[in-house]
């Protein structure tokens, strides 16, 4: 049997019930903390940061010192969330999408634990789900990519289309979870914090080159060009005046494994220029 909460998302439209089960975790709090608002409308929605208002890294903790500042700070530090925004007339967002979409906007690590009696007055009871939401600390494709830029100095592709390939290879991690019927692929930031601290080997564009197959003086450039059509970033560069662009070595190979048409060793290059492989 399905679980079924109402939620009022759509101005000038009635409330409709959404199935919780269909939800994933931080989406299911969400509608829980709706459900259990007034009139079941997005007022506000109460959401736990994991942190003690002494430790949040989002402001600067400004109690004082002593007994009672000690104890401010040791409470956990909530932010209520008026923001939300019921869908236009005539939009054709639904419930659920208007519910996955918004749990993404959350910060990863905060969650929903309680609904809103006005757009200033949040409730205290909690909604059931929020200890599952907590873990569920998952992040959209392009959110993904801006998170790994932000934690790993930009080792990571520059392209949706190459983030795929480099799945499909099986070198970066598959989505934890698929909201919304497989149409909104989730990575969790454990799996993404992990793909950005592994070992790989940097490799300058002359060793990228050999691997290719490239050959002539124009083999560096034109590896650059295939780097860059794979929309694969530079990770840095070699030491010395003249040092080389480096790439991740793991990345091109795996890359290069899903190539179309690559050969045993890529397709075969004279002169540095291209000859398509038969």
């Amino acid at each position: 049997m399905p679980t079924l909460v109402t939620v009022h998302l759509h101005k000038h439209r009635p409330p409709v019930e959404v199935d919780l089960d269909q939800l994933t975790p931080k989406a299911r709090a969400l509608a829980e903390a709706v459900h259990m608002s007034h009139n079941h409308q997005p007022l506000g929605v109460l959401c736990d940061t994991g942190h003690t208002k002494g430790e949040s890294p989002n402001h600067v903790y400004r109690h004082g010192t002593g007994p009672d500042a000690d104890a401010i700070a040791a409470q956990p530090d909530l932010r209520f969330l008026t923001h939300l925004e019921m869908v236009p007339a005539g939009a054709e967002t639904t419930a659920e999408e208007w519910l996955e979409y918004n749990a993404r906007h959350m910060p990863y690590d905060a969650w929903p634990i309680a609904g809103a009696r006005s757009r200033v007055e949040p409730l205290t009871e909690r909604v059931p789900s929020a200890d599952a939401a907590r873990e569920d600390r998952c992040l959209t494709r392009d959110q993904a990519l801006r998170y790994l830029d932000d934690v790993s100095d930009r080792v990571i592709v520059i392209s949706n289309d190459a983030w795929i390939m480099l799945q499909k290879a099986g070198n970066a991690p598959a989505a934890r979870h698929y909201a919304l019927g497989g149409r909104m692929p989730l990575w969790h930031v454990d799996d993404l914090a992990a793909y950005a601290a592994r070992d790989y080997e940097r490799w300058p564009i002359s060793r990228v080159a050999e691997f290719l197959g490239y050959e002539g003086p124009s083999a560096t450039g034109s590896a650059r060009k295939q780097v860059s059509r794979w929309g694969l970033h530079a990770v840095g560069r070699a030491p010395g005046r003249g040092g080389e662009t480096l790439y991740a070595g793991d990345q091109v190979q795996a890359a290069h494994q899903v190539r179309p048409g690559k050969g045993r060793h890529g397709a075969t290059r004279d002169g540095g220029r291209f000859a398509p492989a038969s």
